[in-house]
């Protein structure tokens, strides 16, 4: 089978296309034949050696879709999809014709999904739902998503929608405006416009967001606080590179008795992922949620170029590996 590879770290050209063995398996894993494998920016930074733990040689990527052709024989046949916070760091990962994984590792693909979709958005909507669950979001709650637009952002809206919240979500120009409609906010706050602790505070009649999706952080966290109603909850998943250190008044903190949470999406490994992913599944069916970004495919002998796409956001979408074509 053909594989990408990471035999040192570096820039997307240091990875190579090599032919190996197809791995072998144990009681009680899948084989499964790849058919589409999403490019995240986590899967960038892992080649640069930026992520912790990764272990080389390696193959990279966490997100699949694909069809389990050897194994457990309830699921030869299938298509699945899945992710990790393992895959392509400290196991083999998904940009390859093939994987192997534990069948509680892999997930049914909802029949509303193309395998292309459901091969590239496993990391974002994860990590959404991460954002929601820690949070404890409760029906009837307002949710501000910062940063309308992107892929954890857009899935959040959805998410937060579909478990009966009032969702506000952020766009940083109005050109933006369209694309964040296709998640059904609630409401679209401009920010270029009108300062968020203003715009917040209009919309919700004084009261503030109950809790935040913020996939911006850095300078991003503070007005988050800010506009938080009493007890809110504030959850945090990325940091700029150049602005890790925030700050922020201590004192208005503890007497909002406001909650800042940390989500990581790599503390999972894939079977925990496949059992959100199953959870998310008959919002999938009922196209409550629903993905809005483009895809833009590329065949394994492409990876470099495709993972450059990615380290400079040469796209609006998704990009993707299939390891098939």
């Amino acid at each position: 089978m053909l594989a990408v590879r990471i035999n040192q770290f570096g820039s997307p050209s240091v990875l190579q296309l090599e032919d190996q063995l197809k791995p072998p398996l144990v009681t009680g894993e899948v084989l499964v034949q790849v058919q589409a494998a999403g490019i995240n920016p986590s899967d960038v930074k892992n080649v640069s050696g930026n992520m912790l733990h990764t272990t080389l040689p390696r193959t990279p990527g966490r997100d699949f879709a694909g069809v389990v052709v050897e194994g457990v024989d309830s699921l030869v046949g299938q298509e699945v999809w899945g992710t990790g916070g393992d895959i392509g760091f400290t196991r083999d990962g998904t940009h390859a014709e093939y994987i192997v994984l534990p069948q509680t590792a892999v997930s049914l693909k909802p029949s509303h999904l193309s395998i292309e979709q459901a091969g590239s958005i496993g990391v974002i909507y994860v990590t959404a739902w991460l954002c929601l669950n820690a949070a404890q979001l409760v029906a009837g709650e307002t949710v501000l998503v910062i940063g309308a637009t992107g892929g954890v952002g857009s899935a959040a809206i959805q998410i937060a929608k579909w478990q009966g919240a009032q969702v506000l979500g952020t766009v940083r120009r109005e050109s933006d405006r369209s694309l964040a409609q296709q998640s059904h906010p609630d409401v679209i706050l401009n920010l270029a416009e009108a300062g968020l602790e203003a715009a917040v505070f209009a919309a919700t009649d004084g009261k503030g967001a109950n809790v935040i999706v913020d996939t911006v952080g850095g300078p991003m966290v503070e007005p988050c606080l800010k506009v938080l109603s009493h007890q809110g909850r504030l959850t945090e998943i990325s940091a700029p590179a150049k602005e890790r250190r925030v700050s922020f008044d201590l004192v208005d903190f503890y007497h909002r008795e406001a909650h800042l949470i940390g989500v990581d999406s790599r503390s999972l490994d894939a079977s925990a992922c496949a059992q959100i992913l199953t959870t998310l599944t008959p919002g999938f069916e009922t196209k409550a949620l629903h993905p809005i970004s483009k895809i833009h495919p590329y065949p394994l002998q492409a990876a470099i170029m495709a993972y450059e796409q990615v380290l400079n956001h040469s796209f609006s979408g998704r990009v993707l590996l299939t390891p098939q074509s």
